[in-house]
């Protein structure tokens, strides 16, 4: 029975630890995503700036936007070094123990969500500024002249 319980301790211990790394994974797919959605929203901008509108509110927005993402990368790789071990310290407290190292883990995941969350939302918050300044990717439609007669030749 000892030796069951050990095995199924460890079985778990390996479980929370591949948890943790999915999860990290996870979250660090999502932060790129969010980076690709800044670089269009600041390509956005710079076509903004160039026909002349005030971008001020939607460059603030972009810069906190990305030291929300850069928090977030600092949470997950504080979070990669954590490993979740689970400690017996007697035979009839494996149970609490095991949810112990379970609770642990939760905890710091959702730490780490909710920074996730939180730049996902500083995201949000750029692309909605970057909608409120009218005609963005409208292009000047003036025709151009050229000097001279096409030449038919």
């Amino acid at each position: 029975k000892d030796e069951r319980k050990r095995e199924m301790v460890e079985r778990i211990d390996t479980r929370l630890n591949t948890l943790n790394e999915k999860m990290l994974n996870h979250f660090s797919n999502v932060l790129d995503k969010l980076e690709d959605v800044l670089e269009r929203i600041a390509s956005r901008i710079d076509k903004a700036e160039q026909r002349g509108l005030n971008v001020l509110s939607v460059r603030t927005a972009l810069s906190d936007a990305l030291k929300s993402i850069e928090t977030a990368r600092l949470a997950i790789r504080t979070q990669t070094g954590m490993t979740y071990a689970i400690k017996i310290s007697d035979e009839k407290n494996v149970r609490a123990d095991v949810s112990k190292g379970r609770e642990a883990l939760h905890k710091d995941l959702a730490r780490v969500r909710e920074a996730v969350k939180a730049a996902h939302e500083a995201v949000r918050r750029a692309a909605v500024a970057l909608a409120q300044i009218p005609r963005v990717d409208e292009v000047d439609n003036t025709p151009s002249t050229t000097s001279g007669t096409p030449s038919n030749q």
